[in-house]
This record gives structure tokens, sequence and C-alpha cells, in this order.
């Protein structure tokens, strides 16, 4: 895995509700930021998880697993790209 700058706040204006924020909020966000890129078949988070992170997939395909089974996917750059990964906490599913 490796860990790229703050993104661009343009990037972060294609994410709901990241949206809504006033620049000077978003730009405190974006220092707090980080981009990650995972190898194909890395675990972004597991079932049952309970960190406290908020994902959002910028590029790329995301598999979600619900007890090992394949639960469904997301794409980046689509609408539901556009909000957070498995929200709820503890994680509902596995994301790889």
């Amino acid at each position: 895995m490796s860990e790229s700058p703050s993104p661009d706040l343009s990037v972060l204006r294609t994410f709901s509700p990241l949206d809504g924020l006033k620049l000077d909020n978003l730009r405190a966000l974006a220092r707090k930021t980080v981009v990650r890129e995972l190898p194909q078949g890395r675990l972004l988070f597991k079932e049952g998880d309970a960190e406290k992170r908020t994902f959002y997939l910028v590029s790329g395909t995301l598999d979600l697993l619900t007890e090992g089974r394949h639960a469904g996917s997301v794409k980046g750059g689509t609408a539901d790209a556009r909000h957070p990964v498995a929200p709820l906490l503890p994680r509902r599913c596995t994301a790889r």
C-alpha cells in the first residue's frame, strides 16, 4: 500500500457530503486526508472492523464481500463512488 499527499480540492468536491463544505473547511479536511493506492486483491477493511475512518473510492474497482460472498462492487467515478464506502460501524462487509 502506498500513500500520496493530500488530494486536490477538486477531487474532494466530487464526494458527498464533502461537496457542501465551505472552502476553508474543505482545505482543513484535505490536510488530514490521505490517498492510498492498494494493489489488486488487497483488503481495505474487514467485515466487523470498527475503525473510525471514512473511505471514498477515487478510481478503480472495490469488491464488497459479506460472509465471504460477493455482495457488490463500487467503481470509481460512478454515482455510487460519490458516497462513503460501507460507512456503518462496525463494518458490515469486507472491502477488497
